[in-house]
């Protein structure tokens, strides 16, 4: 036996290599070398961070001087800019100025600094060390751009304030000559204000590439807070830039301009905002309102009611009644530039069969016979409500109107008001031009602190569509179109929606009346379809301002779309027309007060929309009705496709799954979805 047992092979490499095993499984031997491990992966890590100081160390040492340096010009730079914003709004411009170049100067120094800094050895071989300081660089170079900006503006003011002497600056108080100044200086700022909004842009861009987890943490608050103010700016200075170049057009410069002034009532609402209750001749030169006379809109219809006979549109003569179309209710295309030149011919035609001084109904002088005009502007209430917040409140005869109550109020009082008060019907309305009157006086003096205010405040109700402009000079209208001020009906290739709401008779029942928007988009084999649900709800009551709710409502939607399904017109009656290169559905709508009801289309949208969804992408552009806010807005797209990419980022989204994207927001503006595949 154990013959046999030595005749057999031992591989004696093997059995070590087994009895070490048995060895390192032995609890506490297995434990031991585990901790030896990770003694040793400390170490290393030890080594490594200690390397590292001491590479930083060496670094900070071999530059300490040049470090120096740049912290102390920064901190110079940081102090210069904030006495040079202080001085600007002191007035002290020039002060202001100095301060902001020598700020200017002192980055630059800084970012020379670091720069020289980047070529250094230790920061080409230490990726990190170089992404810190190419942090630095970022923030200097924005703070670099921010003190140019401030040193831009400062110039700027000096130019008007040396315009203008010594004078306090009161628009109200400048002679027409010093008017003219402000507005040509305004006039030819267009380059300069787009120069400083490049510059607050670029300074954007670079706090943007700043990654404040490193150097620059004890700073990440500063940093988010500049990167707001600088957001504000940037908007600002983009509103007074678009205003830039149609305010001196609007305000009698360079040449003197004559406006119909149309006050259109939301509270009433019709296509281009509003009922036309009162209008105004406003003369205007170089900034100086020479005239501003406001009219009620039945002193020109009421005398010539059995001397025009025009047939009004459809829906006019069946839900109103009426049988002749006046100025009254000339605005009837949601098309803003369509309604202005109707408003326009109304005007002029009316106003030659008015204009007989013996007719007892028509009181004062005849105006001028087939005057033009340099423009047509509408506007509703609520931008006299904005202006209310910064002028504070105007008192017409023991009564205060302010931003709270102005709308409210005055309705009361040109509707009930005005009899317990023993004044005529006829001259109901001449509080609006003692409101007007009144409201001119305290914008032009207001302090220039607060102009920009102002033109925030035109350009967000232009924006809103609280402010409709027509302009009979072409190449200004075009002006007009492209800062998206022209209230026109947007000629798209893509998918369109825009619900336009008229009151029939409803009296100011607009006010109670809430509205969402549910749109819905599934693209299947054969097309794309479309669902739309429009939701009322009616807060109010009968009274002498509201009663049940009565719309005719239209739907405009691409041309060619075709109608499958409708529910909630009445008697399910709907008109299917085109205009204004749309295909619209229409139909009335009654509501009684404190109920909620809809109305639901479901169509077919045009093939070629398809055909783009199946390649490339879907675009959508939802048009807000001017006087018509709608708080809640939701759109609903589902594709074939997957979805690559997706806008806007501004409104709530959520992508449901691949092909599927929903956003929730409102329709205070013009909305605009943009889907690529």
């Amino acid at each position: 036996m154990f013959k046999n047992l030595f005749r057999k092979k031992i591989n004696f490499v093997q059995l070590k290599k087994q009895a070490q095993d048995v060895f390192n499984n032995i609890p506490i031997i297995k434990e031991n070398k585990r901790k030896n491990k990770i003694y040793k992966i400390i170490k290393y890590i030890s080594y490594v961070i200690l390397a590292f100081f001491v590479f930083f160390i060496i670094f900070f040492v071999v530059n300490f001087f040049a470090i120096k340096q740049i912290y102390q010009e920064t901190m110079s730079g940081k102090d210069n800019l904030e006495q040079a914003v202080v001085f600007t709004q002191m007035q002290n411009f020039n002060q202001a100025k100095k301060l902001a170049q020598n700020s200017s100067n002192n980055f630059l120094k800084a970012i020379k600094g670091i720069e020289q800094l980047k070529d250094s050895l230790f920061i080409k071989f230490l990726p990190y060390l170089k992404n810190q300081i190419d942090n630095v660089e970022y923030l200097l170079t924005a703070t670099e751009l921010l003190s140019r900006s401030v040193s831009q503006s400062a110039s700027f003011g000096q130019e008007m304030k040396d315009s203008l002497g010594e004078k306090k600056l009161t628009f109200s108080e400048f002679s027409l000559e010093e008017k003219r100044n402000i507005l040509q200086r305004f006039y030819q700022s267009g380059p300069e204000l787009n120069g400083l909004k490049a510059n607050i842009t670029l300074a954007l861009i670079n706090l943007k590439q700043i990654n404040p987890l490193g150097m620059l943490l004890p700073f990440k608050n500063q940093i988010n807070k500049l990167k707001i103010q600088l957001t504000q700016a940037n908007l600002l200075l983009e509103n007074i830039a678009s205003v830039s170049e149609i305010l001196p057009a609007v305000a009698g410069y360079p040449e003197k301009a004559n406006f119909l002034i149309i006050l259109q009532n939301s509270d009433e609402l019709r296509p281009t905002g509003g009922f036309i209750g009162t209008y105004g001749i406003m003369k205007v030169d170089s900034g100086d309102i020479t005239e501003f006379a406001t009219h009620d809109i039945y002193h020109l219809d009421m005398p010539i009611k059995d001397k025009l006979q025009i047939a009004p549109p459809e829906p006019l003569k069946k839900y109103l009644g009426v049988d002749n179309w006046y100025l009254r209710d000339a605005n009837w295309s949601p098309d803003w530039p369509t309604s202005a030149k109707k408003i326009d011919w109304f005007y002029q035609i009316e106003n030659k069969l008015n204009c007989n001084p013996s007719d007892a109904l028509y009181q004062g002088s005849c105006l001028a016979q087939q005057e033009k005009f340099s423009g047509i502007i509408a506007i509703t209430p609520q931008l006299i409500i904005d202006l209310l917040s910064i002028t504070g409140p105007i008192k017409i005869d023991n009564v205060v109107y302010d931003k709270n109550n102005f709308q409210e109020l005055l309705q009361y009082k040109v509707e009930r008001g005005y009899v317990k008060l023993g004044v005529s019907s006829w001259q109901r309305k001449e509080v609006i031009g003692e409101i007007a009157k009144e409201l001119k006086i305290k914008l032009f003096d207001l302090p220039s602190r607060q102009w920009s205010g102002v033109l925030t405040i035109l350009n967000n109700n232009l924006d809103t569509k609280n402010i409709l402009i027509y302009l009979s000079d072409q190449e200004k209208q075009n002006l007009v179109k492209q800062q998206g001020w022209a209230g026109e009906i947007k000629n798209t290739k893509d998918d369109y929606l825009m619900v336009v709401d008229a009151n029939m008779a409803s009296f100011k029942t607009d006010a109670v009346i809430d509205r969402s928007l549910e749109y819905k988009v599934d693209q299947k084999p054969d097309g794309l379809f479309a669902k739309l649900k429009i939701n009322y709800a009616h807060h109010g009551n009968f009274d002498w301002r509201t009663t049940r709710y009565r719309t005719w409502t239209r739907v405009y939607v691409p041309s060619g779309s075709q109608l499958i399904k409708t529910e909630g017109f009445i008697d399910n009656e709907i008109v299917v027309s085109n205009e204004l290169d749309k295909t619209y559905f229409g139909g009335f709508i009654s509501i009684e007060p404190g109920k909620l009801d809809n109305v639901y289309l479901e169509y077919k949208l045009p093939d070629n929309l398809n055909k783009l969804a199946n390649i490339s992408h879907y675009n959508l552009y939802i048009q807000k009705q001017p006087g018509n806010n709608i708080n809640q807005l939701e759109v609903d797209l589902t594709f074939q496709n997957k979805v690559k990419s997706y806008n806007p980022a501004t409104l709530y989204m959520q992508k449901i799954n691949a092909s599927q994207i929903n956003w929730k927001g409102d329709l205070m503006r013009d909305r605009g979805f943009e889907v690529k595949f």
